[in-house]
């Protein structure tokens, strides 16, 4: 036998080759596959369970998982069936309830819809009812008009002030006349006085 072209460790035990091949520049290549250590060999095999306990937790995964949606596919088709159910009993009763409870009261049936109240001629005559807003504008312009009726009268708080303002202006106006009418005739007085006492002088002899 052969020596392979593996180097030789120190304190290792020998190793040949048993298949050579000649490659394409004639050198002797070997087949065999490099032999491997018991570790390695146990590391291997350890990654390898690992690797199959890791497929097996995945594949268990998997199936709970397809479980749980097929459990929910089922139950949804269950509800849809009593949600369909439900439906159509609900709309057998409305079909059967139209003719008395309708009549009976509308507004359980519906309490959206508006009441239609039957309108005559007479109706369109009589007068119509004032809302919140136009009643109080309406009350609002009616107190104002009674307001100004009083104040002309005289009625009013403000009015009477208003009185006893202006006749105090009017008397004081009146007094004033009064004092420059008497200033005015004294004025007149005492010239004429004077022209007399002038005119006095004048008719004295010489």
């Amino acid at each position: 036998m052969a020596r392979g072209n593996f180097k030789q460790k120190r304190g290792g035990g020998r190793s040949f080759s048993k298949n050579l091949v000649l490659d394409e520049n004639g050198t002797a290549v070997s087949t065999d596959k490099p032999r491997r250590s018991r570790r390695d060999e146990e590391a291997d095999e350890d990654e390898d369970s690992d690797d199959d306990i890791e497929e097996e937790e995945e594949d268990e995964e998997e199936e709970e998982e397809e479980e749980e949606d097929t459990t929910k596919a089922e139950l949804t088709r269950a509800e849809r069936k009593a949600l369909k159910k439900s439906g159509k009993a609900k709309a057998d009763t409305e079909e059967k309830g139209d003719g008395s409870d309708v009549d009976k009261d509308p507004l359980i049936a519906n309490p959206n819809l508006a009441m239609g109240k039957k309108m005559n001629i007479s109706d369109l005559n009589a007068p119509r009812e004032l809302t919140r807003r136009e009643r109080e504008a309406k009350e609002a312009k009616d107190a104002k008009a009674r307001y100004w009726k009083l104040h002309e009268e005289g009625k009013t708080d403000q009015a009477k002030a208003d009185m006893a303002r202006l006749q105090k202006i009017r008397a004081e106006r009146e007094a004033a006349q009064a004092r420059r009418k008497a200033e005015a005739d004294a004025k007149t007085a005492e010239m004429d006085a004077k022209k007399k006492e002038q005119a006095a002088r004048g008719k004295r002899p010489l």
